[in-house]
C-alpha cells in the first residue's frame, strides 16, 4: 500500500500477556497495523513511547514490536509518513507484553478515531471485530472498499445479493433468515447495539463503513445472538462516523 496522507486512526488495546523473560521488568508492546478501508496490512507506520527513544516500525505484514519500555501510565506515539498521527494514553505493565491492533484511515476522512479494550464485547462489538470475524469466512462482508465500488447500491439490493429474501409492504422492508426451522425476521444492529428491525428502511449505504449478513441463525456471532429466543439470522453495520 503507497504511503498517503491519513485522515484517522484507530488505536485497539488488547490483552496484556507475559513477556518471555520472567526477571525483565520492562514493558513491551506489539501488535498489527491494518487498514480500515480493506482491512489489507500496511508497513512503514512507526510506533514509539514518548517518554522512551524506542521505536518500532511496522513491516510488510503490518507487524511491529517494541521491548525495554519504561512501565506505567505512558504516551503511546503513532506516526505515517512525515506527519503525528495520534497519542493515546494507556498503562504499560514490567514483565508484560501489551498487544495492540491499529486501524488506520489512509485514504479519507470518513472514519473518526476510536479507543477500546480488546478480548472485551467492546471490542468485539467494533469495526475491529468485523474484520477479525471476517477471517472466519462465516456469512457475508462488505468492507468500505467493497461498498464504495458499487454505484449507489440500497442496503436491500446487498441484502439480496447476500441471498437475503426481502420482503417489502407499504413501503417497509424486512430481512427474512431462517432458525434452522422456520423462515423469521432477522435481527438488526448497528455500530453493536441491537435495533428495532424498521430502521433497515432509513439506512443510507454511503454511511456504512462495513456490513455483516448473516442469513442462518447458527452462523450469528456469540455477541450478536440473543439469549432469550431462537436466532432468525443478523444484518450487522458499522457506521462511518
Amino acid at each position: 500500500m503507497q504511503r498517503a496522507p491519513f485522515s484517522c486512526l484507530l488505536l485497539l488495546g488488547m490483552l496484556v500477556t507475559s513477556a518471555h523473560a520472567q526477571r525483565d521488568t520492562t514493558a513491551r508492546l506489539a501488535g498489527t497495523v491494518r487498514s480500515s478501508i480493506d482491512g489489507l496490512p500496511i508497513s512503514g507506520v512507526m510506533i514509539a513511547v514518548k517518554s522512551s527513544r524506542v521505536f518500532g516500525v511496522s513491516d510488510s505484514t503490518g507487524s511491529f514490536a517494541l521491548g525495554g519500555l519504561p512501565e506505567g501510565r505512558q504516551v503511546v506515539r503513532i506516526l505515517y509518513g512525515d506527519s503525528l498521527s495520534y497519542e493515546h494514553e494507556m498503562d504499560l505493565h514490567g514483565g508484560k507484553t501489551l498487544n495492540l491492533a491499529v486501524l488506520l484511515d489512509v485514504v479519507t476522512a470518513q472514519l473518526a478515531p476510536i479507543v477500546v479494550e480488546a478480548q472485551t464485547l467492546r471490542a468485539d462489538r467494533s469495526l475491529v471485530g468485523f474484520y477479525e470475524r471476517k477471517k472466519l469466512s462465516v456469512g457475508r462482508f462488505y468492507t468500505l472498499a467493497d461498498l464504495a465500488q458499487r454505484p449507489a447500491p440500497s442496503l436491500e439490493s446487498l441484502l439480496r445479493e447476500s441471498g437475503i429474501q426481502v420482503v417489502c409492504r407499504v413501503g417497509s422492508c424486512l430481512p427474512i433468515g431462517s432458525d434452522g426451522a422456520r423462515q423469521c425476521v432477522m435481527a438488526l444492529f448497528l455500530d453493536g447495539l441491537r435495533t428495532p428491525v424498521a430502521f433497515l428502511n432509513t439506512v443510507r449505504v454511503e454511511e456504512l463503513a462495513g456490513l455483516e449478513v448473516y442469513k442462518r441463525g447458527f452462523d450469528v456471532p456469540p455477541e450478536f445472538r440473543s439469549n432469550f429466543r431462537n436466532n432468525c439470522g443478523a444484518v450487522v453495520m458499522w457506521s462511518r462516523h
